[in-house]
């Protein structure tokens, strides 16, 4: 990819996504006073997990901060939500998965 087509790809969906996710990384991080190490893991599953699951999110967001989101835009804040809990979202599906594997979890509910 070269310099053209990575500032193209910041400006689709999911490059908004994953700089909302991202910067919701650097607001975890910075509030939770994190080693500098950990900051790089926050930016990246918050940019990633803002990709993937921002549009899961955003239509449970949507009808509650609908008007408040700034410049209405409600999928850019259900990324940064995302981005903001990445890591805590990306291990709570991990530990289903493996309680899946364990046999502790009812496929049928």
């Amino acid at each position: 990819m070269n310099r053209e087509d990575f500032f193209h790809w910041l400006g689709s969906d999911a490059g908004r996504a994953a700089i909302a996710g991202a910067l919701g990384g650097v607001v975890r991080w910075i509030t939770l006073r994190e080693r500098p190490r950990e900051a790089i893991g926050s930016l990246i599953v918050g940019s990633v997990c803002a990709i993937y699951l921002g549009p899961l999110v955003e239509p449970m967001l949507a009808p509650v901060i609908g008007k408040i989101a700034p410049k209405g835009d409600s999928a850019g804040f259900a990324s940064f939500v995302v981005g903001l809990g990445g890591i805590s979202i990306a291990s709570f599906v991990i530990e289903i998965f493996r309680a899946r594997q364990r046999g502790q979890v009812d496929d049928k509910a």
